[in-house]
């Protein structure tokens, strides 16, 4: 019997070592006890690549909104990520969180809005939206990479991405290699960004078909903000022109047009992408779909400033 006993011991050293080194590093503040490691360095870990960033951001700010609701909420995607909370207070003088979630799309944007709806009295809520996703046929949802973890805990401490993710803030903390944080994307060469965007725009539209529910669930949450006197506004980014150039090419233009027609209706509309002098130049996006950080900054101040 003892002899069972000390090889079941032996069996088990490996994921108590396990569980000891997740609680120690905690990459994503989910037990919020440790502090070995800094907050920015986890978040910069959380956007190291582009399989890590949309759980890590989507467990990361669900965990953090909880713990801290503010009254004041931006829900979107890759596009509004990098919407400054600080500039946006800075501008108004009142908190506000950027929920955007790389990846996210019309399924998570609907579970976040629930959610932080859930967690306090809402005063106004942002979409930050696109066309891109606004496809019957792009169905997913990243939400439950928050839900997961909230309904079984110690999915946490026996996930192989946790594990990871605690490895490389451990990795970065001892090396500072700089290149462990760099995601790739953000210094590609233009001719291998657009061909990226090339691909990218197959992968939105190549199966095209206008997704009347999400209409119809944007249409749920406007009946509630007005319910509840929350302020509901959609923030559409500027986009490069090679976006229009496509939906133009493959007859999608008017299904846009409605889009925003749509949209245009459901709430207050800061529709920035539109063609002009922002749209035409190549330099301000990082691909076809996200821009640069100046432009970024120049819309929040539109936005939030009321310029």
């Amino acid at each position: 019997m003892i002899k069972y006993l000390i090889r079941g011991f032996y069996f088990c050293i490996p994921i108590l070592l396990c569980f000891i080194f997740i609680f120690i590093i905690d990459p994503h503040e989910y037990i919020n006890v440790s502090k070995v490691i800094d907050a920015d360095t986890k978040i910069a870990i959380i956007h190291r690549c582009d399989e890590s960033s949309p759980r890590g951001d989507m467990l990361w700010k669900y965990l953090h909104f909880k713990r801290e609701p503010v009254k004041k909420v931006i829900i979107g995607d890759s596009q509004g990520r990098k919407i400054k909370p600080e500039l946006i207070e800075e501008i108004s003088g009142e908190k506000i969180f950027n929920f955007c979630v790389p990846g996210a799309s019309y399924e998570t944007y609907f579970n976040i809005f629930w959610f932080v709806a859930d967690q306090t009295k809402l005063k106004e809520v942002y979409f930050q939206i696109s066309f891109m996703n606004y496809n019957e046929n792009r169905s997913y949802n990243l939400f439950h990479f928050a839900d997961d973890y909230e309904k079984k805990p110690y999915l946490y401490f026996v996930t192989k991405e946790i594990l990871f993710d605690s490895f490389y803030n451990l990795l970065y903390v001892v090396t500072k290699d700089e290149k462990i944080v760099q995601n790739s994307y953000e210094f590609a060469p233009v001719e291998e960004m657009d061909k990226l965007a090339k691909k990218n725009l197959e992968m939105f539209f190549g199966d095209y078909k206008y997704p009347a529910s999400y209409y119809s669930e944007l249409n749920k949450i406007k009946q509630y903000c007005d319910e509840n006197n929350i302020e509901l506004s959609f923030i559409l980014m500027p986009t490069y022109k090679g976006v229009a150039e496509y939906l133009e090419e493959h007859g999608l233009t008017e299904m846009r047009q409605r889009f925003e027609e749509e949209i245009g209706f459901l709430g207050d509309t800061y529709n920035f992408d539109v063609p002009g002098e922002v749209s035409n130049t190549r330099e301000n996006f990082i691909d076809y779909f996200h821009p640069r950080q100046p432009i970024l900054d120049d819309v929040t101040r539109k936005v939030w400033g009321k310029e």
